[in-house]
């Protein structure tokens, strides 16, 4: 199969993608970048130690293993143009995972008014970031390295520039927050659109991973899944993909690949062996 087709599974590749991909083509066919980044169709063999199980990468800076991806939730987006985007950083251990955008579009329009914010703040960027960093901020208009390009992409997709990059910001968190039924390290939490959240939901026994842990103990994960519900499992997978628990770890993985088909997430189930 395709390795392309095998990463983004039962997911068509957005169209928006496939736009900006041939415009990135057309603008500058020798660097092949567009906003200082480069969009591709990412195969399967691109994944990282800690590219979540539910992300599908799509664009990356070329330094340091850092990509952008969409975000499924774990099968649970219905459209990836809809898809949170996610910036993962390989190298940075204790947080590789955040939320830059609340889709598609919104990237864009960040890469047009705000070139390179993508590559340092996100959802959970403070104020005083913001303050030390002014250069990070949005603006109303597109200038500076890579503008004639950003301008087309902004005249291709109609891109309209944001207020204020902290408040769009602040507004993707809480949005994120009412929806999420479990919270998780790395602030994505688990949606389940099956479910609302409850004192229920929100007190469930958890897998407790010890501190600088560095292999998974396969019975305590196989008793875990015997006796969890199916938000604190994939709670679970999210951290132990997060701290790169998986790699080099065959037994456990094979379990899990079957676990993850039994809880119908057949995508993730193929993933998970590519890291």
């Amino acid at each position: 199969m395709d390795k392309v087709k095998l990463n983004y599974g039962k997911y068509e590749i957005p169209k928006t993608l496939v736009n900006v991909i041939n415009l990135q083509n057309q603008l500058d066919r020798e660097s092949g970048s567009l906003g200082g980044l480069y969009f591709s169709y990412e195969n399967i063999d691109t994944r990282y130690l800690n590219t979540p199980l539910d992300v599908i990468q799509f664009a990356r800076t070329g330094s340091d293993g850092v990509h952008f991806g969409f975000l499924t939730d774990f099968g649970q987006v219905g459209d990836l143009e809809d898809a949170y985007i996610v910036r993962v950083s390989p190298m940075d251990s204790d947080d590789p995972v955040q939320i830059v955008a609340k889709n598609l579009n919104d990237f864009l329009r960040l890469i047009c008014y705000a070139p390179g914010a993508v590559e340092v703040v996100d959802v959970t960027t403070n104020k005083d970031t913001f303050q030390k960093i002014p250069e990070i901020k949005a603006t109303r208009t597109i200038e500076g390295y890579d503008a004639a390009e950003r301008k087309v992409l902004q005249q291709k997709f109609s891109l309209e520039p944001f207020k204020s990059l902290e408040d769009y910001l602040i507004g993707v968190k809480n949005e994120r927050e009412n929806q999420i039924v479990l919270p998780t390290e790395d602030s994505l939490g688990i949606l389940n659109k099956i479910v609302t959240k409850t004192e229920e939901t929100k007190n469930q026994n958890l897998f407790k991973f010890e501190e600088n842990i560095l292999t998974l103990d396969t019975d305590e994960v196989v008793h875990f899944f015997e006796t969890s519900s199916l938000e604190a499992k994939l709670v679970f997978l999210r951290e132990a993909q997060s701290k790169a628990l998986f790699y080099d770890d065959e037994e456990v993985k094979n379990y899990l690949s079957k676990q993850l088909r039994l809880m119908h997430l057949d995508d993730e189930a193929v993933r998970i062996y590519y890291e």
